[in-house]
């Protein structure tokens, strides 16, 4: 999916880039279903939100100014039927990343799981 020659920290930012605005909006989507709605936990779920909106947005400003200090920059990224395409410049060479809507799923889940300090392993033991 990746041209050959990024190193894992670029294709990490370029990921990072992507998918985190994508958990923003899942967060404040669920967030404004939760104040709309009357759940006996409904606070405790409020600050779980927030803390992962939190660290979503500081792993995103942090990913931002990585990509300004190494000169990568994102010239389109879009969605599509299938998943997201993300072009992008790094070191004079254009490059393309695509992800399936599927991934992009279970790489948000588990982030948002890591940022509340669980592990995705622990999925089912949690219900």
């Amino acid at each position: 999916m990746l041209s050959i020659g990024l190193k894992s920290d670029e294709t990490k930012l370029v990921k990072d880039y992507a998918l985190l605005p994508l958990l923003l909006d899942v967060l404040e989507h669920d967030r404004d279903i939760l104040f709309r709605s009357d759940l006996k936990s409904s606070e405790l779920t409020k600050v779980m939100i927030e803390r992962i909106q939190r660290a979503a947005l500081a792993d995103l400003t942090a990913a931002r100014r990585n990509m300004r200090e190494i000169g990568l920059k994102v010239y389109d990224n879009r969605k599509t039927r299938l998943g997201i395409e993300v072009e992008f410049m790094c070191r004079g060479y254009r490059h393309k990343l695509s992800m399936l809507w599927g991934l992009i799923e279970a790489e948000i889940e588990e982030r948002s799981y890591s940022y509340l300090g669980l592990k995705i392993a622990d999925k089912g033991c949690l219900s």
